[in-house]
């Protein structure tokens, strides 16, 4: 992958080079070292994080699918889409290769001293690319392979990203919490999903919206909500996806500030 920075604070690079343009490309996916190059830069980290945070503050790394991995090869979703009807068998050759990689590489990442894994399933976990059953052929056996790796972590969660999420459809993974953004109306409420999922959810709280408004008090409204919908009982509040880094940082004070002063009922 090729990336052009723009010098622009807050502006994401432009992609110009991917390896993958043809489905034939996907020959040339083999494994990789899990503890060199770009990945060994992220073991790296956690060890110098795990080495400088205090002792009871949890690390949770980011890990993407096997299957969101193959999507960063190519330009567009529906390139990698295409080509697992047109020649399934290289596709299937390449997401080998990558499993293959990260099994390894996650244990790396539990030995640097992460607490569990951000398993994120980018587009690969919506029905805007997938069906369920797609999902189950192409996805769900290496994401669970992933976790594995992972079996002796503390803390796993898993990220189902998008809009139209096939969240209950992995409702089964081995995971201590569940993540998404459960203020999009395509995707399920906390509440709904507490009751199916029987874990602790993630979210609660809008990062292009709410977040991003002038002032805190639409945070606080979802905040309000989510509370009365979970109870404030296996909730972790967070942002259903990455916190944009133009966020008000009292906007995320606020927030912070509402959790600490928030007195649930005993028993």
């Amino acid at each position: 992958m090729r990336y052009r920075y723009p010098g622009v604070p807050d502006v994401k690079p432009t992609l110009e080079d991917w390896p993958v343009h043809a489905p034939a490309d996907w020959e040339r996916i083999g494994p990789r070292a899990p503890s060199a190059g770009a990945l060994g830069e992220q073991v790296d980290a956690v060890r110098l994080l795990r080495r400088l945070l205090p002792p009871d503050v949890p690390l949770i790394e980011t890990v993407f699918t096997p299957l969101a991995v193959l999507g960063e090869m190519v330009e567009t979703p529906e390139v990698l889409r295409a080509h697992l009807d047109a020649r399934p068998d290289l596709v299937r050759g390449a997401l080998e290769a990558v499993t293959a990689t990260y099994e390894p590489f996650v244990r790396e990442l539990l030995r640097a001293g992460a607490d569990g894994i951000y398993l994120a399933t980018v587009d690969w976990a919506s029905a805007d690319l997938l069906t369920p059953e797609l999902h189950r052929a192409w996805s769900r056996p290496y994401d669970l392979r992933l976790l594995a790796a992972a079996a002796d972590a503390p803390f796993n969660v898993l990220h189902v990203c998008k809009r139209r999420n096939l969240l209950f459809e992995v409702a089964d993974y081995p995971v201590a919490a569940f993540s998404w953004a459960a203020t999009d109306p395509t995707n399920p409420g906390l509440r709904a999903a507490q009751v199916r999922l029987g874990r602790a959810v993630m979210g609660g709280i809008s990062q292009d919206e709410a977040l991003q408004s002038a002032g805190p008090a639409a945070a606080l409204a979802e905040y309000s909500a989510a509370l009365d919908q979970t109870g404030g009982r296996q909730w972790l509040v967070a942002p259903g996806c990455s916190i944009p880094p133009t966020t008000p940082a009292g906007n995320l004070r606020a927030v912070r500030d509402a959790v600490a002063s928030t007195r649930l009922p005993t028993g």
